[in-house]
């Protein structure tokens, strides 16, 4: 019974294996020929004024966003009461926001960060910048910072307020490492809770999988169409096999 319920799932794989490597062999089949060219003088730093502008622009305004969500989300929590805490809800309308709150917090610092690198990285890469955009790179560089900071309080105020609505399952702001945070944390949940942060940990590591094996495909690409770059191929990889081995290290340590 077993054995004809997977056939069809077993058959249902090498499908589509199959249409893969047909996709992959038509696509290298089309560069090897020559078929797409890309001009010599072809422009893809989507710029305005300045070079990149366009790119940090839409960086800042997210942010922007992002750190007026997070500081409006912050003064909401402060003036609710506790009221419907402990009622029949599984959530109160207070944990409900608590917890949007906690996603916006960590995109914000997410985003804010790489702004802050991408800007570093413009500012004071390979090559001089021309006089004129000295300015612009750094104002780029100290408005990073200044968001920075923001996102890093912001995140630091909203665990506060998590650990004033979760009394039982406090996160130690205090502790220099925070993986024992986490780990400390971890412990203070209960079954039901542990089960979802291992049904959801599964999913990302699924997900993160998928997309590592993209970028690959994706910069293998543009190796293609502008020049071998073999250096974000070589840390995605990297990164793949790591994310693997802990996976896999974490997965027998439960069988010793």
């Amino acid at each position: 019974m077993m054995d004809s319920t997977n056939k069809p799932l077993k058959t249902k794989k090498a499908w589509w294996l199959i249409l893969w490597a047909f996709i992959g062999g038509m696509i290298g089949y089309v560069f090897a020929s020559g078929t797409i060219t890309v001009p010599e003088d072809a422009d893809f730093s989507f710029s305005l004024v300045y070079e990149y502008d366009l790119m940090f622009t839409l960086l800042a305004l997210i942010v922007l966003v992002l750190l007026v969500w997070n500081v409006i989300g912050l003064s909401q929590l402060n003036a609710m009461n506790d009221e419907g805490q402990h009622s029949d809800e599984p959530m109160s309308p207070k944990e409900k926001l608590l917890g949007t709150i906690l996603k916006v917090s960590t995109y914000n610092t997410i985003v804010t960060l790489l702004w802050l690198v991408l800007a570093f990285a413009h500012a004071l890469g390979a090559g001089s910048p021309r006089e004129t955009m000295q300015t612009y790179m750094l104002v780029n560089m100290v408005s990073g910072c200044v968001t920075m900071i923001m996102a890093i309080f912001l995140q630091h105020r909203t665990l506060v307020i998590y650990n004033k609505v979760y009394p039982d399952r406090t996160l130690n702001l205090k502790s220099n490492s925070g993986k024992e945070a986490a780990r400390e944390l971890f412990s203070k949940m209960d079954e039901g809770e542990q089960w979802t942060v291992y049904r959801s940990a599964y999913s990302a590591h699924r997900i993160t999988n998928v997309m590592l094996i993209a970028g690959i495909v994706l910069f293998t690409l543009y190796s293609l169409l502008f020049g071998f770059t073999p250096l974000p191929i070589v840390v995605l990889g990297i990164i793949l096999l790591v994310q693997q081995t802990v996976y896999y290290r974490e997965v027998g340590k439960a069988y010793k």
